[in-house]
């Protein structure tokens, strides 16, 4: 495999050096720390020697051996293992809650001894394989950086990047709705689209792969982490001495032990909502301090996993961070108070942070008293019962969103049109890592192309072989908002670091009004639009740390390929054996906690937007119709700010970024103020302060800290899960662990108290 592979490197033109050492090839690829430390601004032209970027530089190694050992014994078996052991656990854990997950980082840190373990103690053994040449089952006996690339990347599509969507959609239809699901029809759904956002995340390579400028922040701590272990570069930055894998495992240390605290023995340093402790029984203080169910205007947090709840605040670029924070701020400090306190949409009658659905007598949406037994709207008691509700938060997140649908669209194709057309052309300029990827053959775009062609076909013949009340021409159109978003998406999240995909939001809205009434048509169209997206840009990220790590493109399209077949078959079988073996599985009070809470959420999105339907909450005269004004505001804000550039030429307006101001709080709620103000006050400190002051440093250690956090936090949580959660085990209820929860804003309370009538809204009977 290693010796003769369809990724033999290919004659190259370019003045590209490879240095060997001693057995034939480079020990590891090494990141010149030295070099980079003093590197700090560096013009580049089209055939860049280096990259434009020092986030990019200061973890990816300018150097490559394509000789180097990458299709091996040993990263196979380590990396299915760690695919099927891990979609395994992962599916296996999140149908409870609480849950825990294994994240990338965390894979990616155990490979590294069993790599080592496994070039120990495989035999030297050579097969001689005809015409195919020699292969060594241990090439070098040594455990090198390309493997253990692979072995993350194929990790990332099981484990990183969470359960399959579709798995949800498989309980709420079977558990929720209590629909006859066969297990062909899972199995098809969940490989149908993960393998379409493989196909479709390798189509768009050229665009969200190979440039310079789409970074991808989130890889940098898979690439430091990667680059720490394998290399043993040193220099002295700003004074300090200390090597990147020492500074790795002792932060990863510290804050392994660090989150026993908040995480365990005093949980108030998680919900360190301190005002609302002095005052717990004040109801406007704990709407705006407090965090559960209040604004979380205070930024103090002690706990890593709050302050990286939406992303590692170490990855992204501070103009980013920076437009982030004033939109959340805007938009949750300022409009949505107004719009609780003036009890706009009856919004006073309930929390004012909360992802709950609501009926006219504040408690709880009862959708099950709507539902008739084939899955369809009761309209009848619809009716009798009650219109749903929103909170403020989660009303207003619906009108972002549907502003950022659109303001994706037309930023991407304003500021990035050139290089969209470029790429077109076969024109895009490259930087050092692109010259040196020519070494091998590219994986040909029809190879994607195929996979695509098929899982729509397969895709036709589920909803049409299957009881999914969704037509093929539904298939189509679902699979046409893919082909228009993925790209402007990945665009955006590839500079940035933050999620742009809202096409949850506008699937629900466009299956909710030409499905109505068919929840289980809705589920599909939504899954396969968003979930396609979602999967394609984990899928394009991942080819992007390959690159970085000079990984042979098709050697990447064989482990992604791989790792997503084995990955949704573990994961589709997880899921069926555990609805069908587990008693009471997906009720509240299951005894072991399986409460499936993403079916759930999905069953109740399903409710409001497939059974109900936009068309009885949105359209013209319903209660959220004023919502959808943000459509056309979306589209013309990016168009006012690229019309002031071009005016005034001031680089203040290129760092305007209207996606990021208003996709930028998709995770409210359950976020809150404190995940966002700590979030960016961190990014700040470490992008912004030691960036300018101490960049020595910080090219040194930034991303390697960025990794040891997010590292030693998740294995902390493990730990506290398996030997103490998941046993039934608790620690002791003191006052440090009880008083977030005795205020107004752990118990929700409204803002006003319920008519004396017992319901609000409108009249009974004038919803129907």
């Amino acid at each position: 495999m290693d010796t003769k592979s369809p990724d033999k490197p290919t004659s190259t033109s370019d003045d590209v050096e490879v240095a060997d050492v001693g057995h034939g090839h480079l020990q590891e690829l090494e990141v010149d720390v030295d070099k980079v430390v003093h590197q700090k601004h560096i013009i580049v032209g089209d055939e860049a020697d280096t990259s434009p970027f020092p986030e990019v530089r200061a973890v990816v190694p300018e150097v490559d051996d394509p000789g180097m050992p990458v299709n091996t014994l040993r990263m196979w078996i380590i990396g299915i293992i760690f695919t099927m052991l891990g979609s395994g656990i992962n599916m296996f854990f999140s149908m409870r809650y609480p849950s825990v997950h294994i994240v990338s980082l965390v894979a990616e840190l155990l490979a590294y001894p069993c790599g080592v373990f496994l070039a120990h103690v495989i035999p030297d053994w050579t097969v001689n394989l005809g015409r195919f040449g020699r292969w060594s089952i241990n090439p070098d006996k040594h455990f090198n950086i390309k493997e253990h690339v692979l072995i993350t990347i194929m990790a990332n599509v099981s484990i990183g990047y969470g359960n399959a969507d579709a798995t949800s959609v498989i309980q709420a239809a079977k558990a929720f709705y209590n629909f006859d699901i066969k297990p062909g029809f899972s199995v098809l759904l969940v490989l149908c689209c993960q393998i379409l956002g493989f196909g479709i995340a390798g189509l768009c390579a050229p665009w969200l792969v190979e440039p310079s400028n789409i970074i991808w922040p989130g890889v940098l701590s898979n690439a430091a982490l990667l680059s720490t272990l394998h290399s043993r570069a040193n220099a002295i930055a700003n004074g300090w001495k200390i090597t990147r894998l020492r500074f790795f495992m002792i932060a990863m240390a510290g804050a392994f032990v660090w989150y026993f605290f908040p995480g365990l023995i005093f949980v108030g340093m998680s919900y360190f909502t301190w005002l609302c402790w002095i005052l717990p029984n004040n109801r406007v203080v704990n709407q705006l301090f407090g965090f559960q169910t209040g604004l979380g205007l205070s930024p103090i947090t002690f706990d890593w996993s709050q302050v990286a709840f939406n992303t590692n605040p170490l990855l992204s670029p501070f103009w980013a961070a920076l437009n982030v924070f004033v939109g959340f701020a805007v938009f949750f400090w300022v409009v949505v108070p107004a719009i609780y306190y003036t009890n706009t949409w009856y919004t006073g009658y309930l929390p004012l942070m909360t992802a709950d659905v609501y009926d006219n007598t504040g408690a709880e949406y009862n959708a099950t008293a709507v539902v008739n037994p084939d899955g369809t709207l009761n309209v009848a008691n619809y009716a009798s019962y009650s219109p749903p509700f929103l909170s403020a938060t989660f009303a207003f997140v619906y009108g972002l969103a549907f502003a950022s649908i659109t303001a994706v669209i037309v930023h991407v194709y304003l500021w990035h049109w050139d290089e969209i057309r470029a790429i077109l052309k076969g024109k895009a300029p490259s930087d050092i890592h692109g010259r040196l990827m020519r070494a091998y053959k590219k994986t040909p775009w029809w190879w994607y192309g195929a996979l695509t062609v098929m899982m729509f076909v397969l895709s036709v013949v589920m909803v049409e072989v299957y009881e999914t009340q969704l037509p093929v021409y539904g298939v189509v159109l679902a699979l046409l908002i893919p082909a228009v978003y993925m790209i402007p998406c990945g665009i955006v999240q590839g500079i940035t670091n933050v999620d742009a995909n809202q096409l949850n939001v506008l699937a629900e809205f466009i299956g909710g009004y030409m499905f109505a009434g068919r929840p289980m048509a809705n589920m599909i169209f939504k899954i396969l639009s968003e979930d396609v997206v979602s999967q394609g840009i984990f899928f394009a990220q991942d080819m992007k740390l390959g690159h970085y790590l000079k990984v042979p493109p098709r050697t990447v399209f064989a482990a992604q390929g791989i790792a997503t077949i084995l990955g949704a078959l573990t994961q589709a079988g997880v899921t069926l054996w555990m609805l069908s073996n587990i008693h009471d599985i997906c009720t509240e009070d299951q005894s072991s906690q399986f409460s499936c809470p993403n079916g759930r959420t999905v069953f109740s999105s399903s409710v409001v937007w497939g059974l109900i339907g936009p068309g009885r909450l949105y359209s013209v005269g319903k209660i959220y119709s004023s919502l959808l004004h943000f459509f056309w505001i979306g589209a013309l804000m990016p168009i006012s700010t690229w019309l002031l550039y071009k005016k005034t030429r001031q680089a203040f307006w290129k760092r305007v970024n209207w996606p990021l101001i208003f996709v930028g709080t998709y995770n409210v709620p359950p976020a809150s103020g404190i995940n966002y103000s700590s979030w960016f006050l961190v990014n700040l400190v470490f992008n912004n302060q030691i960036y300018k002051r101490f960049f020595a440093w910080w090219t040194k250690y930034n991303y390697v800290l960025a990794a040891a956090l997010d590292t030693g936090t998740a294995l902390s949580g493990i730990v506290i899960f398996f030997c103490i959660s998941y046993p039934g085990a608790v620690f002791p209820d003191w006052w440090g662990n009880t008083v977030y929860q005795n205020t107004d804003d752990g118990n929700g309370t409204p803002y006003l108290s319920m008519p004396i009538s017992g319901t609000f809204g409108p009249p009974n009977g004038t919803w129907s």
